[in-house]
């Protein structure tokens, strides 16, 4: 009975042996993968660092553009500002469509002016000829 004890006793220890060693691999493939994972999770942590950084720098300059952009379109940096000269040409292109429609107007009375001067004129200038050639 001494024998058969002790063996229990001999197998329940080689099967807790044999469970921590299986634990402690267990263990430590999580380790190692956690360590895996934190070691990627640093490098694209620092990645993204890189980036937010450029597009901070990207959107400086973008808002100096903007700000360089409104000045020259809206306040003007010298010369009137575009906004201001855009209305004035504006202007001046219905000024001179203006110019051109009493143009092209004038252009049909005096032309139809001329043919009632030459519907007028033709028949006495044909009576005159007729009348001095008899």
């Amino acid at each position: 009975m001494y024998f058969a004890s002790r063996r229990k006793l001999e197998d329940k220890n080689y099967e807790g042996e044999r469970m921590t060693k299986e634990a402690e691999r267990l263990v430590e493939e999580f380790s190692e993968d956690l360590a895996i994972i934190l070691q990627t999770f640093i490098e694209e942590t620092q990645d993204a660092k890189i980036v937010i950084a450029r597009i901070e720098s990207e959107i400086g300059r973008l808002k100096e553009d903007i700000t360089g952009l409104n000045k020259t379109i809206r306040d003007g940096n010298g010369q009137p500002p575009l906004i201001t000269r855009i209305a004035v040409l504006e202007e001046k292109v219905m000024e001179i469509k203006s110019h051109i429609e009493a143009m092209e107007a004038e252009s049909t009375e005096s032309k139809r002016m001329r043919w009632e001067f030459m519907l007028a004129a033709v028949p006495g200038l044909l009576a005159l000829l007729t009348g001095g050639m008899l």
